[in-house]
């Protein structure tokens, strides 16, 4: 397991995370976790449920500021500043750093003004043409345009379930976010419509860091760069997945590779 003097800060690296522990109430979710994520990398957190993972992704966009009781300690830098400084607006952080959840959840409104929700209120375009470009490009990217684009006026809600999700993949890309969390983003999801959004995770590395939680070994190992397993709020070990699926330097991350746990 990598400690606090063997994770390497680089250039590359879009958070630092550094001797990090969460609690809610009294319950200690993640403990002294150290590591970094790297910019324009898919990075997969991987191990049995309840064991942290969803809690990490969400001390990243500060998710975890809306759950009563929740305690962060220890310190993510993104892009070398301190996510928790008071000086901080997490209205801010949630632009640059968007999130995708387990169960698709569209707004009830249309399909454009699920898209075009985020852009407006952060002021990002001038026009009604600014914001028609804004949403078609949204969707282009999320490779759901040429299924919807007569349907813009229909609610967003009345999609199939992967098309749902890949809408809510188009509002969090609709805000030029710089990275991308999801949280079993396809774990709803039927085989095919999970083939999808794991060509659609991809293709969006090109302009996007992206964190994915994923309760599927073979999904992490198909999709990311670098993986990390957890357990019991411990991260056991993290690095590149071909080493951590092929040559775990920890016992327990091999036990739980090959099934002998989890």
């Amino acid at each position: 397991m990598e400690t606090k003097e063997t994770v390497q800060v680089n250039n590359e690296s879009v958070f630092n995370v550094s001797d990090l522990s969460v609690s809610y109430g009294d319950f200690v979710a993640i403990k002294n976790v150290n590591m970094d994520i790297t910019k324009n990398k898919i990075t997969a957190f991987i191990g049995p449920s309840g064991c942290g993972k969803s809690t990490l992704i969400r001390t990243f966009n500060r998710m975890n500021d809306l759950i009563l009781g929740a305690k962060v300690n220890g310190t993510i830098t993104y892009q070398g500043v301190d996510l928790y400084d008071k000086m901080v607006d997490p209205v801010q952080v949630r632009r640059r750093i968007g999130m995708v959840f387990q169960k698709p959840n569209p707004f009830p409104k249309t399909l454009y003004e699920n898209i075009s929700y985020g852009p407006e209120i952060h002021g990002m375009a001038q026009s009604k043409d600014e914001l028609d470009q804004i949403v078609e490009d949204s969707l282009k990217k999320a490779a759901l345009w040429n299924e919807v684009k007569d349907r813009l006026n229909e609610p967003g809600t009345g999609l199939s379930g992967g098309q749902q999700q890949r809408l809510c993949i188009a509002r969090a890309i609709s805000v030029k976010p710089e990275v991308i969390l999801m949280d079993e983003p396809c774990s709803a999801l039927d085989p095919i419509a999970t083939a999808q959004i794991e060509e659609l995770i991809d293709e969006l590395k090109k302009e996007h860091t992206i964190v994915i939680v994923t309760h599927s070994m073979s999904q992490a190992a198909r999709v990311s760069q670098q993986t990390g397993f957890f357990h019991l709020g411990k991260l056991i070990e993290v690095g590149s997945t071909d080493k951590i699926f092929k040559n775990p330097d920890q016992k327990q991350t091999q036990d739980y590779i090959t099934g002998r746990f989890g």
